[in-house]
């Protein structure tokens, strides 16, 4: 009888190292689930980031593009504003000598040139 119970507590012995390796696996599995759990977590949200980053930038790049445009066409309507205003009003103390002779020509009537 002495040796069946040897054998039963041997056997029990094997049975709770192998239920504490099981165990020690188990935590093991667990730990590494939770730290690539951890790392899909902080990988998603670094690509999250970069995505908003990304949105943001092309955002400014476009309203910084919107504005050089209205800047370009508030300039180039001036620039023809400046030169409606100069054709229609000469003033002629500001123009070359030969054309406020033009200028002054054609406001006098008709001349006769003289060579």
């Amino acid at each position: 009888m002495e040796l069946n119970a040897r054998r039963r507590e041997e056997a029990e012995k094997e049975h709770e190292e192998i239920l504490l390796t099981i165990a020690e696996n188990r935590r093991a599995d667990d730990q590494q689930a939770a730290k690539l759990r951890d790392q899909n977590t902080a990988y998603r949200s670094d690509l999250l980031g970069q995505i908003d980053y990304n949105r943001r930038l092309r955002s400014h790049l476009a309203n910084e593009q919107q504005r050089l445009d209205d800047r370009q066409k508030a300039a180039e309507l001036e620039y023809q504003r400046k030169i409606d205003h100069l054709r229609d009003k000469p003033v002629i103390h500001k123009i070359h000598p030969i054309r406020r002779g033009l200028v002054q020509s054609q406001s006098a009537g008709p001349r006769l040139s003289q060579r």
